[in-house]
């Protein structure tokens, strides 16, 4: 079994999730395989990451994303509660975040979507807001957003690919803790 969720170009092709069959434990496997490679893919070069980052995108979103990564990661809990879950559910709707959205959260400019910049750094957010609140709808959230990005790595920055392989070992570590959890209720008395 192959974990197919995060391959092509997904912000073009995007995966649904809706449909899918049922794939028992095996999914679970394979999505661990297909991360563990893309952890060794994302090793490569991480060491050089600093001082190579792009230019950050200036859009509102991208403010607001980086307004958001500032407050969880430096205060631990976050002011902007009801945007993070307006943008979770964007995501969750299109598998896009655009530039800028208007007062009714419609994107302003349908094209704008693809800074990769935008989708590590809320990645970046999920983690931190899925360790502080346990909310599985964050967890939910950045597995997709990672899928999205393991997808698209070849196309990312030295910098963003360090970034990414952090991200994703986090991720792992919290399916392992979840998995874990469940395995124990189900071998509790």
């Amino acid at each position: 079994m192959t974990y197919s969720y995060a391959s092509g170009d997904l912000l073009e092709q995007r995966n649904t999730y809706f449909y899918s069959a049922y794939q028992g434990p095996g999914l679970i496997d394979a999505w661990r395989r297909q991360r563990h490679e893309v952890e060794t893919d994302l090793a490569i070069g991480a060491g050089a990451a600093h001082g190579s980052e792009e230019p950050l995108p200036i859009g509102p979103t991208d403010w607001l994303l980086q307004s958001m990564y500032r407050t969880l990661s430096t205060q631990g809990g976050l002011s902007e509660q009801t945007q993070l879950e307006r943008l979770v559910q964007r995501f969750e709707v299109s598998k896009r975040l655009h530039g800028e959205y208007d007062a009714t959260w419609r994107p302003v400019d349908p094209a704008d979507y693809r800074s990769s910049e935008r989708y590590v750094r809320f990645a970046e957010i999920l983690q931190l807001a899925y360790g502080f609140s346990g909310r599985i709808t964050y967890l939910n959230t950045l597995l997709k957003v990672v899928d999205t990005l393991t997808a698209m790595r070849a196309t990312l920055t030295v910098h963003q690919r360090a970034r990414l392989r952090d991200v994703v070992g986090q991720e792992r570590r919290y399916i392992d803790a979840l998995h874990a959890a469940v395995e124990a209720k189900k071998h509790a008395p």
